[in-house]
């Protein structure tokens, strides 16, 4: 038989806890994007893969205007990012190739340049630049998070460990995680995922109501993956093989 005071301690170990479970605070949110959006500056390189679901999303090309479906990017400090990106065009998809170092941009396409860089602004506004700079990028997107709440630890498709939190935004507050890419009017929704031991924005996932209409019942819906952060870069600069004026 058990007795008084053993009893007495096992209930109130149980009452405190004593299964296991941690007792910690969870992080304090602000930290965590303050810091990640720190981190993220520090580092050399790291991949994007850009993916719009939803209402269609319209962007100014020198092919014209056509629907964003998906880019694939790399970006390599301080200014420099090459992707591939999918579009809509004349109701036709394609693929075009994107360079640009600064405000600097190539394009090309196995169509309309042969799969030749064509040395022209592809999108006006579009400075990978801006994704790391102080005032600008990352550091400004998250910074600029309103109503930002902590959601708890979960794991990403490819096992990442992460802290979950939501926030709202003003819509061109956030566009700068897309380098100019796009234009986000009106306010956002954001979700943000930051591995748990890095310490880095590894998701975002921004939701813009707006674009809800009788036509498009699903809103506008961009989900960045950050990975294969500080790997090798694999660039092919077309400035370093372009031929000099005549």
């Amino acid at each position: 038989m058990l007795r008084l005071p053993l009893l007495i301690a096992l209930v109130a170990c149980f009452a405190a806890g004593c299964s296991g479970a941690s007792s910690a605070p969870p992080p304090d949110p602000l930290e965590l994007v303050t810091t990640a959006a720190e981190n993220i500056r520090q580092t050399d390189s790291f991949r994007m893969l850009v993916e719009r679901t939803g209402a269609p999303y319209y962007i100014e090309t020198d092919l014209g205007r056509v629907a964003f479906r998906r880019a694939e990017a790399q970006y390599v400090a301080p200014n420099t990012m090459q992707a591939n990106v999918r579009l809509i065009a004349g109701g036709l998809p394609t693929e075009v190739g994107v360079f640009s170092r600064g405000d600097n941009q190539w394009y090309r396409n196995d169509i309309l340049t042969l799969g030749r860089w064509f040395n022209a602004p592809f999108s006006p506004g579009f400075n990978p630049e801006t994704l790391i700079a102080s005032e600008a990028g990352f550091q400004a997107s998250l910074q600029a998070l309103i109503d930002l709440e902590y959601v708890g630890e979960t794991t990403l498709e490819d096992g990442s460990p992460v802290y979950h939190l939501t926030a709202t935004a003003s819509g061109p507050d956030v566009t700068a995680l897309l380098a100019g890419l796009v234009d986000m009017p009106g306010m956002v929704d954001v979700d943000v995922y930051i591995h748990r031991e890095r310490i880095i924005p590894v998701r975002f996932v921004i939701v813009q109501p707006e674009t809800v209409s009788e036509e498009e019942p699903e809103p506008t819906q961009w989900t960045i993956d950050i990975y294969d952060v500080n790997a090798p870069a694999e660039i092919d600069d077309p400035e370093a093989t372009a031929e000099p004026d005549a």
